[in-house]
């Protein structure tokens, strides 16, 4: 994962079967830099080009479980962004009382993406991600919502998402292993539950937690079921 790439290929990917596409002639991601709400500056790395922007939020360990995905998603004619928390140090560190400023983070990411010229958003994020993404989905005007592995609280953080954050008519995917060994499937189900229609649930085995899951037995049958959802809000 330490070369950051994108593929400037023609679309190897369907909505109704999407494929792994070729990593032959690779180019270099662009490193960018955006502003939170409140003053903060976060860099990210930024993937192809498109009017149609997809937002990859990490899991609270600051783990950069999207890069991949984010790579793919861009082959398809899409901008994806991924990022790290403010909380997030270099050598993998979290700094507790940062990190819980996560939303603002991701609204800074939403902004630059619709100043970048972006028509349609959507928001993807595991674990600590998807709670950004799903707080955000009303606020932010979303086209499209993933989470993967995310519960509807942290009390600890005083951090709750609220039906009417998520009250939106777009496609929503939900995510989790049967067995997640950080938040208990049934978390996650909650928030689903919270969520209006449409929306779509998807488990698979195993305790894998948010994108460890792409390392799993299960890893590319569930790219090929988040990317083919991204796509057919992307190019309906």
């Amino acid at each position: 994962n330490e070369a950051l790439l994108i593929t400037p290929v023609e679309s190897a990917f369907a909505p109704d079967n999407p494929t792994a596409a070729p990593l032959d002639d690779i180019i270099e991601s662009h490193t960018v830099t955006f502003d939170t709400p409140d003053g903060t500056t976060i860099t990210a790395e930024l993937y192809g080009s498109g009017d149609t922007a997809v937002i990859f939020s990490v899991m609270g360990n600051c783990k950069p479980g999207w890069r991949e995905f984010a790579q793919l998603t861009a082959t398809q004619g899409l901008t994806a962004l991924t990022y790290q928390w403010r909380g997030c140090g270099e050598s993998g560190s979290v700094d507790e009382d940062e990190i819980q400023k996560f939303v603002d983070d991701l609204r800074g990411a939403i902004s630059f993406m619709r100043e970048q010229g972006a028509k349609k958003i959507i928001l993807v994020g595991a674990s600590l991600g998807g709670c950004a993404s799903a707080k955000l989905v009303v606020e932010s005007n979303a086209d499209g919502l993933v989470v993967i592995a995310s519960p509807p609280e942290i009390s600890q953080w005083g951090f709750e998402i609220d039906a009417a954050d998520i009250n939106a008519n777009i496609p929503k995917l939900f995510i989790t292993a049967e067995n997640d060994d950080t938040v208990p499937a049934s978390a996650t189900r909650e928030l689903f539950d919270l969520a209006a229609e449409p929306k779509e649930w998807q488990t698979y085995p195993g305790i894998a937690h948010g994108t460890d899951l792409f390392e799993g037995e299960n890893g590319d049958e569930m790219q090929q079921r988040i990317l083919g959802f991204i796509l057919a809000i992307a190019k309906p």
